[in-house]
């Protein structure tokens, strides 16, 4: 495939799982944090190419009337993956190869197409493409995978050869030219193989920031600290465990959850038994952004389990835009990008290390918490924008277009 011509915008089909605009709102509990990385991401890159889309959602999208364009991805597809999954596989599969064709016809080619995670409708639709005569670049936005670095069983391997549309993420790895990692240690799945990898563990949009004008910091210094969790509650998250450990520390402080997810109600009972604990179910993400910025400590728990390693928390962006102090555990590269005024526990030794960090920071005065959660939003403001990092992004695809039309030599320059 010949990159595009002077003067005209590289051509991006974008695949991935975001809803159109307005239909997030209906469903606040279903993938906010992914949807709300897709569409800020897709708004920034459209700057940069001419990007077509499609997206797989779990049931045909309902109406939503004079939604707000950036609540959102307006796809020029909308696939459908449900029960029974072989079925909506196989005919949204065959829907986008048809309007791959038509799109081609109409004279509309991609240089490059970029795809959220290893999906099954989304690999054979790869598959397919590594088959044509002309094949644009193939780029894969790894966001996280369970699977990859993980011992799998040969009784498993062997059903899944034979499970239709079913590809292992470390077997579709060779079918990509290049992959843009939010995770900083998965390019070593990578590098081997003379893949070129770019590190981005993602963005914050700077307007969406608490200020101390809008909201200062009037707690008393006295009063008890007060930690905070925001988000998913699932095993990955670590939040069960993290409110387990902070019932048994006799600490004066308190800790609040909101969030959504399969552990919802065991939360809803630990706090039941804790008075320091509780638990304020969901919110949107406006309102995670406040009550975030009541309180003084926010904690991401995340453990080095359910391959937590081959993702980046984009809470962590969330927290920041809250300008108050993190407490995170070490993981994917996060230190880089919240700096030295953020606190980290190891996850590797996740009960003591993140028991001990909660005594040191309950410790601390309030002033200093709150120094080092404005040097934190200042750090994460100035250098991890969605602008700066769909820039990276951008830079990236086109040198990877730019590149000699055989498959190998692109990598080698672009590894150079």
């Amino acid at each position: 495939m010949m990159p595009a011509a002077r003067g005209q915008a590289t051509r991006l089909l974008y695949l991935g799982f975001a809803f159109p605009p307005g239909v997030a709102g209906l469903f606040p509990g279903w993938n906010p944090a992914g949807h709300a990385l897709e569409t800020q991401m897709v708004r920034e890159l459209r700057h940069h190419f001419e990007i077509r889309s499609a997206g797989v959602l779990p049931f045909p999208p309902p109406r939503a009337e004079a939604a707000d364009p950036d609540s959102g991805v307006a796809h020029e597809l909308v696939l459908v993956e449900k029960a029974p999954e072989l079925f909506y596989r196989y005919r949204s599969l065959s829907r986008l190869k048809a309007q791959y064709t038509r799109w081609r016809a109409e004279g509309w080619e991609p240089d490059a197409v970029l795809v959220y995670n290893l999906s099954p409708i989304y690999n054979q639709f790869l598959r397919w493409l590594r088959r044509q005569v002309r094949c644009p670049r193939l780029i894969l936005l790894l966001l996280d995978s369970s699977s990859l670095g993980q011992p799998v069983r040969r009784a498993k391997s062997f059903r899944h050869r034979f499970k239709p549309m079913q590809v292992s993420d470390a077997d579709m790895l060779d079918c990509f030219d290049a992959c843009i990692g939010l995770s900083r240690t998965t390019e070593r799945y990578f590098h081997p193989k003379g893949i070129p990898f770019l590190w981005m563990p993602g963005g914050c949009t700077p307007s969406r920031a608490l200020s101390q004008l809008e909201y200062p910091d009037a707690m008393e210094d006295q009063a008890p600290v007060r930690f905070a969790y925001f988000g998913a509650l699932g095993p990955h998250s670590g939040v069960k465990a993290l409110a387990e450990i902070f019932a048994a520390v006799p600490l004066p402080t308190t800790l609040d959850i909101c969030g959504y997810g399969k552990q919802a109600c065991e939360v809803a009972s630990l706090a039941q038994t804790c008075q320091r604990l509780r638990f304020r179910g969901l919110l949107t993400p406006v309102e995670c952004l406040r009550f975030g910025r009541l309180n003084d400590i926010l904690v991401n728990p995340r453990p080095a389990t359910h391959g937590n390693e081959n993702n980046f928390s984009s809470k962590l962006f969330e927290y920041a835009l809250c300008g108050r102090m993190i407490l995170t555990s070490k993981l994917s590269g996060v230190e880089t990008v919240l700096g030295s005024h953020a606190a980290y526990f190891d996850p590797h030794n996740f009960k003591e290390s993140l028991e001990a960090k909660l005594h040191e920071l309950a410790s601390l005065p309030r002033a200093e918490l709150n120094r080092r959660g404005l040097a934190t939003q200042h750090r994460v403001l100035t250098e991890f924008t969605w602008e700066k990092q769909a820039g990276r992004m951008a830079q990236f695809i086109e040198r990877l277009c730019r590149g000699k039309a055989s498959f190998e030599p692109v990598r080698e320059a672009l590894a150079a």
